[in-house]
């Protein structure tokens, strides 16, 4: 029962106290009255009229303890009824809690996965599965999490979020994330909420996934991928200087040159596919951000234009921007988040037209707005161009060029600068991608909740 209930009755119950005193009093006041005056009229011998009234005071006595007999009695007995019905109550609804306990037990004990719960503040293990005791043993009553998570330590995980779960005293969203577990080696992916114990207090519910096997082949195939792209650059390269240098000869005739023009094109795109997957492994292996500073945003877009190779004279790319606009990042990463959106742009307006670069300033974050007048992108593949290897189909790709990994390359170093890439667009009339980055007051913050959320939500790239 809240407090405002329970004051909610203290005055009702003083009320009804109050009103019985009155009732009592004016009933009192009135039988007196009355009674002493028919006495009077009845008895004119002062002795008998003593007699009668000393008759009348053990009758009024005699009545009284009779009435407050009855009147506590049903008291009693309507309290009496309402504590039966309260412990029915109760005893009901701790029957459902404990059904539904054992229910969510047996759901969890089914389960191929760490499942336990530990108490906010003092870590203490509450609950565990069946899974779960072969990971905490047998005697895992009373311990602490932390004990199990990591090898050698009797304070808390540095990486615990159990600040991130609740906000304002309240269970927050849901924080999905990775670790090592340095007692057994192995590598788990955990989904962390903030819930209601049985008992009311805020607890942390903790699944883990073992994810060790997908680690060991996702490093597997970024070991394959970084090796053979490094053993084919150094032929490509050399196909590409050769048939360059042969391009520059006078003397190759013209049906020779057009051969040679396709081997250069094609050995450029086979370059361009191989950096692109360095720069896929490059963002994911080193997370570290380093060679951080304050940018200019007009420098960056013009910067970006200057570096396009997409864009053709019959592109109108109009850059505006506040001259005082900064942002705080690595200058070589956003440079080629910004030329790869503006290449798209160039990509997918075959027939020319005005191309936007429009950035604004806030006191949150910068926005870098690029919007073309081209074919447009479908709803239904909004989300999908950002996938590898994702390409619009526009009838002909060939003469669109590329091979699916620029977007999913730019979102990732925007990611990593805490901020966010965001895509409209309308078939037939153009796109508009928009880049939104913290400014330095929130970066810190927008970093550590983008980095987290990428491990999950950026596993394609």
């Amino acid at each position: 029962m809240s407090t405002t209930d329970q004051q909610d009755r203290r005055v009702l119950h003083r009320r009804m106290a109050l009103r019985t005193a009155i009732l009592y009093a004016v009933f009192a006041g009135l039988w007196i009255y009355f009674s002493d005056a028919l006495l009077a009229l009845l008895f004119s011998d002062p002795a008998q009229l003593t007699q009668a009234q000393t008759f009348k005071g053990w009758f009024f006595v005699v009545m009284t303890a009779v009435l407050l007999f009855l009147y506590l009695s049903y008291c009693l007995q309507v309290q009496r009824n309402c504590e039966e019905a309260i412990e029915e109550e109760q005893d009901k609804a701790q029957q459902d809690i404990r059904e539904r306990f054992k229910q969510l037990s047996t759901l969890f004990d089914s389960m191929n996965a760490v499942v336990y719960v530990a108490d906010f503040s003092t870590y203490e293990l509450l609950y565990v599965n069946s899974f779960a005791e072969e990971f905490f043993g047998k005697d895992w009553r009373g311990r602490k999490c932390y004990h199990h998570l990591q090898d050698d330590i009797n304070q808390p995980c540095d990486f615990c979020t159990n600040s991130q779960l609740i906000i304002n005293g309240e269970p927050g969203d849901p924080v999905t994330w990775e670790f090592l577990n340095t007692k057994n080696k192995r590598w788990y992916e955990c989904f962390d909420n903030a819930i209601r114990w049985t008992d009311g207090r805020l607890v942390r519910l903790e699944v883990a996934q073992d994810i060790t096997e997908r680690k060991e082949l996702e490093k597997i195939k970024d070991d394959l991928l970084s090796t053979m792209s490094h053993e084919m650059r150094t032929p490509l390269t050399a196909i590409s200087g050769f048939a360059e240098l042969l391009l520059n000869e006078p003397e190759v005739p013209e049906q020779h040159r057009r051969h040679l023009k396709i081997i250069y094109n094609e050995a450029e795109k086979l370059t361009e596919l191989i950096n692109r997957f360095l720069d896929i492994r490059r963002l994911k292996i080193n997370r570290a951000r380093i060679n951080y500073e304050y940018l200019p945003v007009l420098s960056l877009l013009k910067n970006a234009k200057g570096g396009c190779r997409d864009c053709k004279p019959y592109h109108d790319i109009q850059i505006e921007c506040q001259t005082d606009s900064q942002v705080y990042g690595n200058r070589q990463e956003l440079t080629q988040a910004i030329i790869q959106l503006l290449e798209n742009a160039c990509r997918y307006s075959p027939k020319g037209g005005k191309i936007s670069l429009i950035a604004q300033t806030s006191d949150r974050e910068t926005s870098i707005r690029i919007t073309d007048q081209g074919i447009g992108i479908p709803e239904h593949e909004l989300e999908s161009i950002f996938k590898p290897f994702h390409r619009l189909d526009t009838g002909n790709r060939r003469s669109t060029g590329g091979v699916g990994l620029g977007l999913c390359v730019a979102r990732e170093i925007v990611t990593l600068h805490g901020g966010q890439m965001k895509v409209e667009s309308t078939p037939g009339q153009g796109s508009t991608f928009t880049v939104l980055l913290p400014q330095p007051v929130d970066r810190d913050k927008a970093l550590n909740v983008n980095t987290s959320g990428s491990l999950s939500d950026n596993q394609g790239c």
